[in-house]
């Protein structure tokens, strides 16, 4: 039997980007057997975009933005609790190349949880690296060591919301990405829960476009949720029984402090420690899912 697939496409007042991403999934050589759009309470359009251009899609709509964590949450479920053997997730900001989701399945027999590469407009993105589970910290290699030696594939202990391709098998298992990130680390846990029952795998194969460009500087929005979520991360490693030591989180805490010292604008200091603290605190507290400030 045929397996069915089902596209799960996240966005938030993107319409733009978010009706060349859905072009492409209609290319696909590999058809899909349905697109659902989780509509995060987008006000910009993009109801009417959907309705007059994309009416064989299904959508779902929040009342209000969930972030990528409850996004992914409700469109996984929605999926799992269809049927559908396979869900391809992927924000509004990714277009996939038309072969990309017949590449990925040639991979079925390896993994339930299946990663190719992505490149923007600054080149491809490297993904091999070590992730330090405790600290919530990736520390990447400056290229992709397996891939030059030789490896089609690799497997991998984090997991990838931009087009990764997840089996239903995982999700009886382990269920559905946790809300209460509201954004950040909630894919790379749910990689490293779906790792414990199957091979996570990353695939020497570039599949994507990223529409935006990638920002890997300081904002304050980032330094908040990477602080705060990392107290969430030690709560899903201590619930499924590995170690958890914060030491290498405190550590890196402080080197980034001292970092933050040396901008020299006053004003963006303050800022960032601002919310870098405010993170901390809210994650000590348990404070999660979308801010009041946001």
């Amino acid at each position: 039997m045929k397996e069915r697939i089902c596209a799960v496409v996240v966005t938030y007042n993107r319409k733009t980007l978010l009706r060349t991403g859905l072009c492409a999934l209609l290319r696909q050589t590999r058809q899909l057997d349905q697109i659902l759009v989780v509509d995060n309470g987008s006000t910009d359009g993009t109801k009417e975009m959907l309705e007059a251009e994309f009416r064989d899609c299904q959508v779902l709509r929040t009342p209000e933005n969930l972030g990528g964590a409850g996004g992914f949450r409700a469109g996984m479920e929605w999926a799992h609790q269809a049927g559908f053997d396979w869900t391809w997730v992927m924000d509004d900001d990714i277009e996939p190349f038309p072969d990309t989701l017949e590449f990925m399945l040639s991979y079925k027999g390896i993994s339930d949880f299946i990663h190719v590469g992505k490149q923007s407009a600054s080149g491809t993105f490297n993904w091999e690296g070590a992730w330090d589970i405790a600290a919530a910290v990736r520390r990447m290699y400056p290229e992709e060591v397996s891939f030059r030696n030789g490896k089609s594939w690799i497997a991998v202990t984090a997991g990838n919301f931009e087009g990764a391709l997840i089996h239903r098998r995982v999700m009886d298992k382990i269920g559905y990405p946790d809300p209460r990130f509201f954004i950040c680390y909630d894919d790379s846990v749910y990689g490293f829960l779906a790792s414990l029952h199957t091979n996570v795998i990353y695939v020497n194969h570039v599949g994507f476009t990223k529409l935006l460009p990638t920002n890997p500087g300081f904002n304050r929005r980032s330094l908040y949720f990477s602080h705060r979520n990392r107290f969430l991360v030690f709560e899903h490693m201590r619930n499924c029984g590995v170690p958890v030591s914060r030491l290498s989180f405190w550590l890196h805490t402080i080197l980034l402090i001292a970092n933050l010292l040396k901008e020299e604008r006053q004003a963006r200091k303050i800022g960032n420690l601002r919310y870098l603290f405010r993170g901390i605190g809210d994650g000590m507290a348990e404070r999660y899912g979308r801010p009041a400030w946001l």
